[in-house]
């Protein structure tokens, strides 16, 4: 159980950090501390998500079908390349959702902490935790539909 975490992303010039139970903070040159918090939901169709794609060319292939699945469904699809950056992002309010497969632990412990501890829901598959095989966080409005959509649209295998 993650009980404290740490991003930064030194390009931004940004840290983000949490404590279980303490809420999430961002430290940046130009804003100082500021405490995170997720914006408030948009509808579906208004949401802004991010996800990031495999290596494996297969894998890639299925990910990138998922998307294209979703693309008419929200406001837009981005990619950054850090999930860590990408679930920060989340909680600072400039997505309303993320979601991968294929994610170590590495990559989502410190993240997936900052999001929830700013407001955001995180799972895997309906009923499950985040993990390998699927990683969704996202605004409580957005968090649902969005799962829903990433299970029927079979985003959890290759």
């Amino acid at each position: 159980e993650v009980v404290a975490a740490a991003v930064v992303a030194p390009m931004r010039q940004e840290a983000y950090h949490a404590v279980r139970g303490g809420g999430a903070w961002a430290t940046g040159a130009k804003d100082g501390e500021r405490r995170l918090a997720c914006r408030p939901a948009p509808p579906l169709d208004q949401a802004l998500v991010s996800t990031g794609f495999n290596y494996v060319r297969d894998v890639r292939d299925h990910q990138a079908d998922v998307a294209r699945r979703l693309i008419p469904l929200l406001r837009d699809i981005r990619r950054s390349g850090s999930a860590a950056v990408d679930l920060c992002d989340v909680a600072a309010g400039r997505l309303d959702g993320y979601y991968e497969r294929g994610l170590h632990p590495w990559d989502l412990a410190a993240g997936d902490l900052i999001a929830r501890e700013a407001g955001a829901l995180t799972g895997g598959r309906p009923g499950q935790a985040p993990s390998h095989d699927l990683t969704v966080a996202a605004t409580p409005g957005v968090f649902e539909p969005l799962q829903r959509l990433l299970e029927d649209f079979g985003a959890w295998h290759d």
